[in-house]
């Protein structure tokens, strides 16, 4: 374990970590932030690297099992924490994970993938909050696959990692830009058939789906649902029957009900 105490507050090797509540460090930038233990802890056993571990020298002894024998430990002092983050934080450790080259479903899609995959796909979901937590309901249920799409927020954001628990790094994120194109090669390829979560009229309601075969499910913006040139060409809609003069469900409850019933549907074979 390499360990580096620092007091200077210019020291380059905490630039990840100055101001981070005012920062949301972006792709472009090559890194992310995991905070507190638990966040930490499954960064450093995911398949993403660490650039490094930031520990309040107050925490030295309780954390210090966490480090990796390649990933230098930073300690400073209890009250530089403040200063250096930009708020107050009690947890008493921080990591900075360096980010992968993005994944893309052309280049990157495994083959050969189970008639009972379900994927996720998300076009518009901008709060932070509902994708951590989709992200989190994906790995509880063990979809692994997730395709990012356009104004979607970014799935390794501080909030994002946070609400889901550090399980975003356990799946694999597919940053799409062409959404329709994508899920073209994976219906050519693979037979993946596109099911858009809408409230549209010739929409299947969910207890009456049967599926065939893997699925991927698109769920869009919180306010305004999917493109409808995206919900039109998809293979299949579907939605949740509600009561009441409800409309709509928030988009990760919504996505939680349509992925746990899509993941338990065994695929029918027609005659």
């Amino acid at each position: 374990m390499s360990v580096h105490e620092i007091h200077d507050l210019t020291d380059p090797r905490l630039a990840p970590y100055l101001g981070i509540r005012h920062k949301n460090w972006t792709h472009a930038s090559g890194w992310f932030i995991a905070e507190g233990p638990l966040l930490v802890e499954r960064l450093l056993v995911s398949e993403y690297q660490a650039h490094s571990v930031l520990l309040d020298r107050k925490y030295f002894d309780h954390y210090r099992h966490l480090a990796r024998e390649n990933t230098p430990l930073i300690v400073v002092d209890h009250d530089q924490i403040e200063t250096i983050a930009g708020f107050n934080f009690h947890r008493g450790i921080l990591a900075c994970g360096l980010r992968q080259s993005e994944l893309t479903v052309l280049n990157d899609f495994p083959s050969g993938i189970a008639t009972n995959e379900t994927i996720l796909v998300t076009v518009g979901v901008q709060d932070p909050e509902n994708l951590g937590g989709m992200l989190r309901t994906c790995a509880a249920l063990g979809i692994r696959h997730v395709i990012i799409g356009p104004g979607t927020a970014d799935p390794l954001s501080r909030r994002v990692l946070r609400v889901s628990m550090g399980n975003a790094l356990k799946l694999k994120l597919y940053r799409s830009r062409d959404i329709q194109a994508d899920l073209d090669f994976l219906h050519q390829r693979q037979a993946v058939e596109s099911v858009a979560a809408c409230l549209s009229e010739d929409s299947c309601p969910l207890e009456g789906f049967v599926r065939h075969g893997p699925i991927a499910l698109l769920l869009g913006n919180e306010r305004h649902g999917l493109p409808p040139e995206l919900s039109n060409r998809s293979h299949r809609r579907i939605r949740i029957e509600m009561e009441m003069n409800t409309d709509s469900l928030n988009v990760c409850v919504a996505a939680g009900i349509l992925m746990h019933y899509l993941c338990r549907l065994a695929p029918h074979r027609t005659a």
